[in-house]
């Protein structure tokens, strides 16, 4: 069946673009062009496009012209709160852990949260490691600080090629500061400045590092470091070898939390919830078991520490339950258009994170060509082989997210990799096991005999999964390294990308342009 290619079909989409326009031009003029320049503009059009009401088309482009400024003016104001006057001596601060101490080198770095009379900034701390007391072994996640040190505005080192500082910027640092040894003591820290929210996700991180303990009581080495990133988001763990065999087979992305990961514990908790209402038919007509598995999937997402790519399946998920609730038809495209729109008004500055754009780009370029892909092996050679249809269907997702993906993946770490395909299929359906037999075992702690079996299948599962990425990572010819690309080379990709899209969805009979 033919549909037409029309915009006002995906409203979403139509506010997506001149948002993303103006973060992006917001955030390279925020030293010029204020928030309240911004706010009067976008006021203006919107009164413009009320006095020209009956002239359509103009009225349309004024209103998305005011999203434009209103996207300018979010990250305007988004950067100016982060503005934070910092001391320029020596100056004394409490401060809460928000992650885990990491051993990098001579020192620990963790992540503060300085609480300040005028205010809370979030720190990125090194703490020198004094190998005569070992007082950083004391520290973990919550623990609250009493500290006398430099709290500086974060900088690049100068022969460095990666913008740091703008990372730090990028995930909410204001200041960067070194503890010594005798800079430092553990106090208990009032945390009523922080927000209901922030004391959530802290809540969250300290039963993240409790559950990576319980793991950490049953598996040990690789198979510690892949689970925990898999299930808890925890990357930490994970040697240099064993994330470049998985960055060279093309299989980074399952080590990184994501849709395929929520996915499957949505599937899990949707197959525990089937079995419930079978002896409550009533849940399913009120509704009642959407929001119980909606509210475990966000709780879940809040324990991960809510990263982009898992922030987004989890509003397209709840998206897509509610649209399911009121009868309506589900447009997907438009779904993730509009889960962008409102992460974006949460915090403009994801637009620049890698993770969110990998995140949404791969999921667009998966629900354009997944179809057209598909459809190129005829039914007639899958119709009586199982084993093929889901062959040829990972083969199909996997080529569809390369064709979005690929070219971010060279512009940011100049490496793409041509055994994408087999990597997929080695790493997704593995990945789906080792998260399922993960949770199981987890779940069934208290037996521990069949905790103890579940821990060894997922040590083998993990040892099978790695031992085949490094043996497909090998080969010479796995992967091509230094590429480089231009953003104006990334545009011109994509214009292409779309053209190729829409030609081939005409001449299949899928779109109709008339």
């Amino acid at each position: 069946m033919k549909r037409k290619t029309d915009l006002l079909m995906y409203p979403a989409v139509k506010l997506l673009v001149p948002l993303s326009l103006g973060i992006a031009v917001g955030d390279a003029v925020v030293d010029k062009v204020g928030p309240v320049w911004w706010w009067a503009m976008a006021v203006g059009m919107v009164v413009a496009a009320s006095v020209v009401r009956h002239r359509k088309y103009i009225q349309s482009l004024l209103l998305l012209v005011a999203v434009f400024m209103t996207g300018a003016a979010l990250v305007a104001d988004r950067e100016l709160s982060m503005q934070v006057k910092l001391p320029e001596r020596i100056a004394g601060f409490n401060a809460v852990l928000l992650s885990e101490p990491v051993i990098h080198g001579k020192v620990v770095q963790t992540d503060l949260m300085v609480i300040r009379e005028n205010g809370l900034l979030k720190a990125k701390a090194s703490i020198f490691r004094d190998t005569l007391t070992n007082r950083y072994r004391s520290l973990h996640t919550g623990d609250g600080i009493e500290a006398m040190a430099y709290l500086e505005k974060p900088m690049n080192f100068s022969d460095a090629t990666f913008d740091y500082a703008r990372w730090l910027r990028l995930h909410g640092f204001s200041a960067e500061t070194f503890l010594c040894p005798d800079q430092w003591r553990k106090k208990k820290v009032n945390l009523h400045p922080m927000s209901f929210f922030q004391r959530s996700l802290l809540t969250a991180a300290i039963c993240r590092q409790k559950l990576m303990k319980k793991l950490a009581d049953n598996l040990e080495g690789d198979a510690l470091a892949v689970v925990t990133a898999m299930t808890l988001g925890d990357r930490h763990l994970l040697g240099k070898e064993l994330k470049e065999d998985y960055s060279i087979t093309g299989a980074s992305h399952v080590l990184a939390l994501s849709g395929l990961h929520l996915t499957v514990v949505y599937g899990l908790l949707m197959l525990l919830l089937g079995r419930v209402e079978r002896l409550l038919p009533g849940l399913r007509r009120k509704g009642i078991s959407e929001l119980t598995v909606l509210f475990a999937v966000w709780s879940y997402v809040v324990l991960v520490g809510m990263s982009s790519s898992v922030v987004r399946s989890a509003m397209m998920l709840t998206i897509y339950s509610f649209v399911s609730l009121l009868n309506r038809d589900r447009l997907s495209v438009n779904t993730l258009a509009l889960t962008a729109v409102i992460m974006l008004f949460c915090n403009p500055l994801s637009l620049f994170d890698i993770g969110f754009q990998l995140s949404f780009v791969s999921v667009w370029s998966i629900l354009l060509f997944y179809p057209l892909l598909y459809q190129t092996l005829s039914s007639r050679y899958l119709k009586h082989c199982a084993a093929g249809r889901w062959l040829w269907g990972m083969t199909a997702v996997s080529v569809a997210a390369q064709l979005g993906t690929a070219p971010l993946i060279v512009f940011y770490f100049c490496r793409f990799s041509t055994v994408f395909i087999p990597g997929s299929l080695i790493a997704v359906p593995g990945t789906m096991m080792i998260i399922w037999s993960s949770v199981f075992m987890l779940i069934l702690s208290p037996f521990p005999a069949l905790s103890s079996f579940l821990c060894q299948m997922v040590g083998q599962l993990v040892y099978c999964q790695d031992t085949a990425l490094h043996w497909l990572a090998s080969f010479p010819w796995a992967s091509i390294g230094n590429l480089h690309v231009t953003i104006l080379q990334l545009a011109v990709y994509y214009a292409m990308l779309m053209g190729v899209w829409l030609l081939w969805s005409f001449l299949a009979g899928k779109t109709d342009f008339r």
